[in-house]
């Protein structure tokens, strides 16, 4: 529960490189909290800032003149254990990098030498002062996120309690404290009375020797604290503290003992495996009670854990953690169904007892099914299935579109390529999970969900597309990043078909051609076009191996016609892509998946597919590693290289069986413990291909959904659609308007608004029907002649379909991603309107949306100018009255008042709110104004 750190960012928001607290370019500390987050991109935590201070007193409620200057060259870490220098104040008012330099930083007083360590509940810091000035300690509840409750209460001259309660990426995290020194308090500052109860600054004389502080915390309660501290750390030895912390990681990190490779190759390795054990955090106290997702206290008979990043640690943290923690495994199970049962759900993105729903899918149900096919038992398997149907069941986030319609169209939700393609792998787990139950019923029905991937599929590209409107999204550019996927492109998402790979590699083509694309894939231009996404890093070619969907692909090749390939390029990432710099990574750790996939890959093994529980081999990186699979003998993974040289697999064997041949090896056959041989040399051999059909479900109820392909859904006089099918053969039918259905003959032209549903039918092995789900589009006549010019520039990720989008009649929800908003950043919205002929006009109106979490608001007022002839003019003026600070996400038009006169020409100029207000996370940033139509009123309203 303790992640004892030091501190360089003052403020969390908005902080993507900064979001742990700590950065490595920074030359500034401003304390020591207790708890942090591993590299998620998505600042929070850092709770319970302590700051040590030599000098007179008088100014701890400055957080400027608290802070500290700090030198690399006097600072070292390993696991267990930290020790930086304070450093003197400066003579001067140099700015010191990393916070605001107004008023001057005078900085801390003569240096102070900090050293930290932890047990799984208390930080234990020693902080050795000067021994000729006064010894303080600043206690600071404002560091970094928003406070709702706080409290700093002094029990005794040794011990300080209280609480913080704070709300940031977890809306209501509840953290107590209690700390104990080892010399009393002599006094206190007096702080404003604004800051009293928030900060304190805690006065212990001139010291001889070290002061040591204990601080237990909790989730539960002051007195959980203060039993945490007395039951883990019941004495002021800081040196034992110290080494049982590096006895109980030593003992997790000896679980994996490697011989060879280079020196910086074993710090790698280590350091991965490591950052591995980071996450998640144990949640309960010593007495078993915890904070549940209902806010309640509950009681339990196992370790409970926080800190779920399932998006990211479902392809390599779990599975790495089902070979070395197998019990640790079943408790994260146990914590999911505590997470079901009082919250209704399995969590998605879980922080400190709250749910964040940050990132896509249900990967919590790849977690159980992975283990509980690996025989990892301990949890009720029964719950655990009806926990992940009720929440592959939900409505929300697409998952009613999902189900209804066999696939998300872009209009329903934002990242709908990405949450279709990872909620049919999610169903497929929950499959296997029922298929292993019994459960035959269940299994049949989502066997039958987990292929709703291929309705996204374009036989034309080989890519997954976004639908719209029952077609595809327009026009395609497989390396534009933007809200149809998830922190990546079309690219980036290719292969993501973990389950149904055999049924995908049909669809391209052939095993030639899964190689042919993998090889693009790692060839193409690294270059991406659309919107700006930071996450999008370590690029070979469009491989993005700095962020999680592209990891299993260098794995892909196995069932491709060149499966060597996999191992070039598993050797090329953890050469070029992992070092021992504070830059090490190639993109964020997110609490151990980046570092889970070097270690496995270092080893030679990964699980492609989580929930099959299988390994695909590669060339390892070492000598031997011997792995601690809880039996009586280990499994040792060894290499022998002819001739000195690794470049290519010539044998595997396992126990002397060979297995070259397909290059996989059952989890339950490595864990009962044996070598596993490669012999590696100069020579490749060529292992054999995987039988097809391995993985590929019945399909007998399953067919894919129509595609309704037009120009666009807008038209003026007759528009021509198409019918399609990834289905050669399959048999098309529609109706329009809700009519009967006929069958599809061709391409048909339709003149007036209108509503066409499709589906396709093809008889199955079984000589039965196969019926697909319906697809429909909805197709809108323009009326008129009207016609706009937009003099500002809008942005191509917010395009809303092109220059004539603020008159198409088409009208966009309340998400801005959700494809019908044209977007306009830092500046000014202005449009010329021709409606084409003069007309008796009521009112005018801008259809905008207001966002302030994505930095768009509602323009601070709108001028129409209204013109005949397009000489004279009279103007309308309409203000905005709806609040910035409004939390949440609306729409609105911003009519004119009602009028009666003919019209023309229209201009409109929509006035940009201006900058991100102070209060905001974006404070002074550039914002948007985004709209859908130019409304005109004919009728009187």
């Amino acid at each position: 529960m303790v992640q004892l750190s030091p501190d360089t960012r003052p403020d969390g928001y908005m902080d993507w490189d900064g979001c742990s607290g700590y950065h490595y370019a920074d030359s500034v500390i401003h304390g020591f909290s207790h708890t942090h987050l591993s590299g998620t991109g998505v600042a929070d935590l850092c709770d319970v800032l302590v700051m040590p201070m030599a000098g007179s007193g008088g100014m701890a409620f400055d957080p400027r003149l608290t802070a500290s200057r700090f030198d690399h060259t006097t600072e070292s870490a390993n696991a267990g254990y930290y020790k930086v220098d304070l450093l003197p104040s400066p003579n001067s008012t140099a700015d010191l990098g990393s916070i605001d330099a107004v008023p001057p930083i005078m900085g801390n007083g003569p240096k102070i030498t900090a050293e930290l360590t932890a047990t799984a509940r208390v930080g234990v810091h020693r902080y050795t002062f000067p021994k000729d000035r006064t010894a303080r300690v600043v206690l600071d509840m404002r560091h970094r996120d928003k406070l709702l409750e706080w409290r700093i209460d002094q029990v005794s001259n040794t011990e300080v309690v209280g609480e913080r309660r704070s709300s940031s990426w977890a809306h209501d995290q509840r953290l107590f404290y209690c700390i104990r020194f080892s010399h009393p308090i002599r006094g206190n500052d007096v702080m404003p009375s604004n800051l009293a109860g928030l900060v304190a600054g805690h006065d212990f004389g001139v010291l001889a020797e070290p002061l040591i502080l204990k601080v237990g915390i909790s989730a539960v309660s002051i007195e959980g604290a203060r039993a945490n501290l007395e039951a883990e750390v019941p004495h002021w030895d800081f040196d034992l503290v110290r080494k049982q912390a590096e006895e109980a990681w030593n003992a997790k990190l000896n679980k994996l003992q490697v011989k060879g490779g280079t020196e910086e190759q074993q710090r790698i390795f280590y350091t991965a495996l490591y950052h591995s054990y980071v996450a998640p955090y144990v949640f309960n106290d010593v007495d078993g009670r915890y904070r549940g997702m209902d806010g309640q206290v509950h009681q339990a008979e196992h370790d409970v854990y926080t800190v779920f990043s399932l998006w990211d640690t479902f392809r390599a943290l779990h599975p790495l953690m089902t070979i070395l923690e197998p019990e640790m495994t079943a408790d994260w199970i146990k914590t999911f169904l505590l997470h079901y049962q009082q919250g209704g759900r399995l969590p998605v993105w879980e922080l400190w007892g709250n749910e964040t729903d940050c990132m896509i899918g249900y990967h919590s149900v790849s977690v159980i099914a992975d283990a509980y096919l690996k025989g990892i038992g301990g949890f009720d398997a029964d719950l655990a299935l009806e926990a992940m149907v009720a929440t592959a069941d939900m409505d929300h986030f697409g998952l009613k579109e999902y189900r209804e319609q066999g696939f998300i169209s872009s209009e329903d939700e934002a990242e709908s390529v990405s949450r279709t393609l990872e909620y049919a792998y999610d169903d497929h787990c929950i499959a296997r999970m029922a298929a292993a139950l019994g459960r035959h019923g269940t299994a049949a029905r989502f066997f039958e969900r987990s292929r709703n991937w291929q309705n996204l599929y374009d036989p034309g590209s080989g890519f997954f597309r976004a639908r719209r409107n029952g077609g595809f999204v327009e026009p395609f550019d497989p390396y534009q990043v933007d809200f149809n996927f998830t922190e990546a492109n079309a690219w980036q998402y290719g292969f993501f078909v973990p389950h149904d790979m055999d049924r995908f590699t049909a669809l391209l083509g052939g095993r030639r051609f899964l190689a042919d694309r993998l090889d693009t894939l790692f060839s193409t231009s690294s270059a991406t076009t659309g919107r700006d996404q930071a996450d999008i890093t370590g690029l070979i070619g469009q491989y993005a191996h700095g962020n999680e969907p592209s990891h299993s692909f260098a794995y892909l090749y196995r069932r491709s016609s060149r499966p060597r390939n996999t191992d070039a390029y598993v050797r090329h990432i953890l050469g070029e892509l992992y070092s021992t710099a504070p830059d090490g990574l190639s993109g964020n750790e997110d609490c151990g998946q980046m570092s889970a996939w070097y270690v496995l890959s270092a080893m030679g093994l990964y699980q492609p597919c989580p929930g099959d529980p299988t390994f695909s081999l590669t060339i390892p990186l070492f000598d031997s590693i011997t792995v601690d699979v809880g039996k009586e003998k280990p499994a040792v993974i060894t290499t022998s290289a002819h001739g000195g040289v690794r470049n290519h697999i010539e044998r595997i064997a396992f126990e002397d069986q060979d297995i070259t041949a397909h290059r996989t090896l059952p989890y339950d056959a490595f864990m009962q413990g044996g070598e596993l041989a490669f012999d590696l040399g100069p020579r490749p051999v060529s292992p054999a291909l995987p039988p097809m059909g391995e993985g590929i479900q019945d399909t007998s109820a399953w067919q894919p959904v129509p595609l309704i392909l037009a120009p666009g859904a807008a038209f003026r006089d007759s528009m021509t659609i198409r019918i399609a099918s990834s289905e050669t053969d399959a048999v098309l039918y529609l109706s329009l308007n809700g009519g009967a259905a006929m069958r599809y003959s061709g391409p048909f032209a339709i003149r007036q608004t209108t509503e066409v549903t499709a589906y396709s039918e093809m008889a199955g092995s079984s000589g039965a029907v196969r019926r697909s789900k319906p697809a429909s589009a909805h197709f809108v006549k323009v009326e008129g002649d009207r016609t706009i010019t937009v003099q500002s520039t809008f942005a191509p990720q917010y395009a809303a379909g092109g220059d004539q989008a603020l008159v198409d009649g088409l009208r966009g929800g309340a998400d801005f991603r959700t494809g019908e908003w044209q977007g306009f950043e830092g500046q000014d919205l202005l449009a010329s309107v021709d409606l084409g002929e003069p007309m008796k006009v009521h009112r005018v109106g801008l259809s905008v949306l207001q966002d302030q979490r994505a930095w768009i608001w509602f323009p601070s007022k709108v001028t129409f100018a209204f013109s005949v002839n397009g000489r004279q003019w009279s103007t309308a003026e309409v203000v905005n009255t709806v609040p910035r600070d409004e939390p949440r996400a609306m729409t609105a038009v911003l009519w004119t008042p009602p009028f009666s006169k003919r019209v023309r020409y229209i201009k409109v100029i929509a006035s940009n709110a201006g900058p991100c207000p102070d209060w905001h996370p974006g404070k002074g940033g550039r914002t948007w104004i985004f709209a859908d139509e130019v409304l005109v009123g004919t009728e009187r309203p």
